[in-house]
């Protein structure tokens, strides 16, 4: 971390907390109680006419708890193993990618009031991270034969729309960002053991390491201790 970053960072957690209505706990889940298991969340990305309004789920997405067409006769099949690791994993990163966008499209149009700009270039260089993950997990999806996912399931999309229709400055779009990194990382950890291909495995412990940095920013940001636990954990894992 630069000087100027590390500086703008320190006024950046001056003004947050004198913006917060209250204060930011890990504990405080966007979408409802953890559990330690892959899950799927909903996508959210912004229009020009409003930055919190969410798309429509995309038809054509493969979801890993959804029947899949086997094209071989032999009926429909629900993945399973690491190839629902990998739908799932790349669900969050769409996920991950569609909120930086809409938080970044709203900055853009003064919807959230004054943005600092260490907060603006945390949020281009964490949209950057999620789509090179989610690169990642799409090209592996394609060496498994099986098709890239480029949205995520529709369970949990109006409870995702919901929230994003709450927010009305930085702090909640921070807040927002928090606890979506401490989903996925928590989500990551919760399924490392039961990965058994080489590529998945390695993909998802060197994202989980980087959600958790994003975790310690976003903190930081918030005026919290960046890396409150002595062990990462699947507290916050998600399932659908």
């Amino acid at each position: 971390m630069t000087d100027r970053f590390e500086h703008q960072m320190e006024e950046n957690a001056s003004l947050l907390q004198r913006l917060s209505p209250a204060p930011l706990t890990r504990r405080r889940m966007l979408l409802g109680g953890g559990a330690a298991a892959l899950g799927v969340v909903a996508a959210a990305c912004g229009t020009d006419s409003d930055p919190f309004v969410l798309s429509d789920p995309d038809p054509s997405l493969t979801e890993a708890a959804q029947p899949r067409q086997d094209g071989g006769g032999g009926g429909d099949q629900k993945p399973t193993g690491d190839v629902a690791i990998a739908m799932t994993a790349a669900s969050l990163e769409v996920l991950a990618v569609n909120t930086y966008d809409a938080a970044l499209s709203a900055a853009s149009q003064g919807a959230i009031g004054d943005v600092p700009a260490a907060v603006a270039e945390y949020a281009t260089t964490a949209k950057a991270h999620h789509e090179a993950h989610r690169d990642a997990w799409n090209e592996l999806l394609r060496d498994l034969g099986e098709r890239e996912v480029s949205s995520t399931p529709p369970s949990l999309q109006s409870t995702v729309d919901q929230r994003f229709s709450e927010v009305s400055d930085v702090t909640g779009v921070a807040e927002l960002a928090l606890t979506l990194e401490q989903i996925a990382a928590d989500t990551y950890f919760s399924v490392i053991p039961k990965i058994e291909n080489a590529e998945a495995l390695r993909l998802a412990t060197t994202i989980q390491t980087i959600d958790m940095q994003h975790v310690a920013v976003l903190r930081y940001v918030m005026g919290e201790y960046p890396v409150p636990d002595a062990f990462a954990d699947a507290a916050d894992a998600f399932t659908g």
